[in-house]
């Protein structure tokens, strides 16, 4: 998916078994970032997500004192993060310190 939009990205080897490569993807996002993919050919486990995100473009999940995680349609997704790669990354390079700072900050 990220690669037929021109966005560098490799499958993780033993994606979850190796404790070095937790997750699914890397991909050339904000100077590389993982990424965990689920699919379910009959949607189970999304159809909570999908109506509660209706037709908005973003959903933003909220848990007391936890970060909040944010869902987004793909082509919304994708249409950002080429926006940032047109500003030269200057946008999420701008985002991505922000969000160290707040980590280290927590």
């Amino acid at each position: 998916m990220f690669l037929h939009e021109g966005i560098k990205a490799r499958r993780q080897p033993l994606s979850g078994a190796i404790m070095d490569f937790p997750h699914d993807l890397k991909v050339d996002i904000l100077g590389g970032s993982t990424v965990e993919a689920k699919a379910r050919a009959n949607g189970e486990g999304f159809k909570t997500i999908q109506r509660w995100k209706g037709s908005a473009e973003i959903l933003l999940l909220v848990e007391d004192r936890c970060m909040p995680t944010v869902v987004l349609d793909w082509n919304y997704f994708i249409s950002l993060v080429k926006e940032g790669k047109q500003n030269d990354g200057r946008v999420h390079k701008t985002l991505q310190e922000d969000i160290q700072e707040s980590d280290i900050q927590e």
